[in-house]
């Protein structure tokens, strides 16, 4: 799977969210930028990204500890770039990198049913949430299923299959 989540379901030309501002770093006006996918390389390659209402060309990115370090057109001194923190960082899908055989961006499961090892539906993806290092599906009845007990995507059917400890749907 590859990081990126929105409100619903994206045409291609639409916006997905790929990280968040997480804070100015140095004087020069640049932002430290967390994805979503820490794996997903898309800062290095897309030429402009979308945050709040705003498009921002992105004059460098560089992989950083904790992210990617980031300098946007217009934004030349930490005032400006710390106005940005916890803004959604968002790319037109269009410009994302191709996705791998068996790949789907996070935001194609909204919408999927949650069942589990057994075959009972446990409810409707509506959304996503980062928990530290870990990305969560958000049900529409509350509950939240960490991503890593995912264990199949079934595209035509819509249904997400997790591996759930014992309890989990308890809660």
């Amino acid at each position: 799977m590859s990081g990126a989540s929105a409100a619903g379901p994206p045409e291609d030309g639409a916006l997905l969210a790929i990280g968040r501002v997480a804070r100015a770093h140095g004087l020069r006006g640049r932002v430290l930028v967390a994805p979503y996918d820490q794996e997903s390389q898309a800062l290095s390659t897309l030429k402009r990204v979308q945050l709040g209402p705003r498009e921002f060309a992105i004059e460098l990115a560089e992989r950083a500890n904790l992210g990617w370090l980031v300098a946007l057109n217009g934004i030349a001194d930490r005032d400006a770039a710390d106005a940005l923190r916890g803004l959604e960082v968002k790319a037109w899908r269009s410009e994302l990198p191709p996705l791998e055989e068996g790949e789907v961006y996070f935001v194609d499961l909204i919408g999927f049913t949650v069942v589990d090892a057994q075959g009972q539906e446990r409810g409707v993806v509506e959304g996503l949430e980062a928990a530290g290092a870990q990305e969560l599906l958000k049900l529409q009845n509350g509950q939240l299923v960490p991503l890593a007990l995912v264990k199949g995507v079934l595209s035509e059917g819509r249904r997400i299959i997790v591996d759930a400890p014992e309890g989990l749907f308890d809660l």
